[in-house]
């Protein structure tokens, strides 16, 4: 006898059998949609130390790195310049590249003072013995502050282009993160989340 036409008498999983998954649709049915306005949080980054410093620490490096250059000065008994200025200049560089962008203009006034203090210490110390009149002492000041008048220049040239080179960098960024992508910019939308003008 001819068995009646009908459905596959396949076997259909239960209530509680395995679930079906559809392709293309992120393992959903069709008919389920994503909730309109909900985005996946994007990954958080570990904050950085270099470069999100307090501005305080950045005048205490450069001011630590002339104290150096006097100690090295003292010590070797030579007259205060080469020393204190190389110094000078690699402390500015590093504190302005390590302190926060709207904080690095404070390192840009603080190579020079640091270098006139170290210098006339330095040079008090290892030319006490010299001349101990006042006019002496204020020529002795005088040349020692000439010796290092190109690290204080090219301190503070450093200090400037760094902190201006940051602040449009971190202008640029900011600018960037808070408008959306420009039109045609091939940049995919999130699944499930209304196109503009859709």
């Amino acid at each position: 006898m001819a068995q009646p036409r009908g459905r596959d008498p396949g076997p259909r999983p239960g209530h509680g059998g395995a679930r079906r998954t559809y392709p293309g649709a992120g393992g959903r049915h069709p008919d389920v949609q994503r909730q309109p306005g909900r985005r996946r949080a994007p990954p958080t980054r570990a904050p950085r130390w270099w470069g999100s410093r307090p501005g305080r620490l950045g005048v205490a490096i450069v001011i630590a790195c002339a104290a150096v250059g006097a100690l090295v000065t003292v010590l070797t008994g030579s007259q205060p310049g080469l020393a204190i200025g190389v110094l000078v200049v690699a402390g500015t560089v590093c504190a302005a590249l390590a302190v926060r962008p709207r904080a690095a203009y404070l390192i840009i006034p603080v190579p020079a003072l640091s270098y006139v203090v170290a210098a006339t210490i330095a040079g008090l110390i290892n030319d006490r013995a010299t001349d101990a009149s006042l006019a002496g002492l204020a020529v002795g000041a005088a040349q020692w502050i000439a010796n290092g008048f190109l690290a204080m220049i090219a301190a503070t040239v450093a200090a400037a282009t760094i902190t201006g080179a940051r602040s449009v960098r971190s202008r640029r960024r900011a600018n960037n993160a808070g408008h959306p992508p420009p039109a045609g910019s091939g940049r995919p939308f999130p699944a499930g989340d209304a196109r503009p003008g859709s």
